[in-house]
């Protein structure tokens, strides 16, 4: 019972938060590294095929960050500063591999397989770089890595759908 009350009185202590009268605004941005949606053609395809990707906005535009997308960010962010003196900071939620999808395949489905996300970067148009230009935002303070998952999909589920065509 102890450990009940403890454990109440720690949430209790932290639901107002912190707080603080300075205007703050927060980039942070959702799933970095995970596929989703390759390319163009690939999202054409699955629609031909009729699977409505068109109804999910993951699918409609979740993509890796290319060299120029990051580029681009980073430039942008390059331009401003606050009163300090500081770029603004870009946190990217980051999930760290994607599936090996040769490799399922390969096991007819029975086996899953995952790649670490620098490694599909590197086979990606436009990525061979990316994660250079990621140490490159880090090292100047202007994108800031952290971990939201190994990958984003549930292995169980999706593996049993692939076996079930």
């Amino acid at each position: 019972m102890n450990k009940l009350r403890q454990r109440i009185s720690e949430n209790l202590f932290n639901i107002p938060g912190w707080r603080t009268k300075r205007k703050i605004v927060v980039f942070e941005s959702d799933d970095w590294g995970s596929i989703r949606m390759p390319s163009r053609d690939v999202y054409n395809i699955l629609l031909k095929a009729g699977i409505r990707v068109d109804k999910c906005p993951f699918c409609s535009f979740d993509s890796l960050a290319t060299e120029d997308d990051l580029t681009a960010l980073f430039g942008v962010l390059r331009k401003f500063e606050d009163k300090n003196g500081n770029h603004p900071v870009f946190t990217a939620n980051c999930v760290v591999a994607n599936p090996d999808f040769l490799k399922i395949l390969e096991t007819d489905f029975s086996e899953y397989h995952f790649e670490l996300f620098t490694e599909t970067l590197k086979r990606y148009p436009g990525c061979k770089n990316s994660f250079s230009l990621w140490e490159q935002g880090i090292n100047e303070g202007l994108f800031i890595p952290q971990f939201h998952g190994r990958e984003h999909v549930n292995v169980n589920r999706w593996m049993k759908s692939l076996r079930d065509k």
